[in-house]
C-alpha cells in the first residue's frame, strides 16, 4: 500500500508492506492515527499510519470492505 501527496501525486514515505495478494479495501482513522486494509490474501492488517508499523494481522475469509468507527475503537 502506497501513500501518495494529492497535489503531486508523488508517493510519500515508505510504503506498508505485508500484503501477498491485491488490496480490496482501506481505511483511515480520523485522527490520522490507524490504517487499517483487507486483500484477497484473507487478512485484514491494523498499521500505524505515521511509523507504518503493523500493530495486528486477522485471518478471515474474503474481506471486501471496511468501516471504522468515529472513535476508532471498532473496525467491521
Amino acid at each position: 500500500v502506497y501513500e501518495f501527496d494529492a497535489s503531486t501525486l508523488e508517493t510519500v514515505g515508505t510504503p506498508f508492506k505485508g500484503h501477498t495478494e491485491h488490496v480490496t479495501a482501506l481505511v483511515l482513522s480520523f485522527d490520522n492515527a490507524l490504517l487499517a486494509s483487507a486483500s484477497w490474501d484473507n487478512t485484514i492488517k491494523l498499521w500505524a499510519f505515521e511509523s507504518r508499523q503493523l500493530l495486528a494481522s486477522f485471518d478471515v475469509q474474503n474481506p471486501w470492505t471496511l468501516v471504522l468507527s468515529p472513535n476508532s475503537h471498532q473496525l467491521a
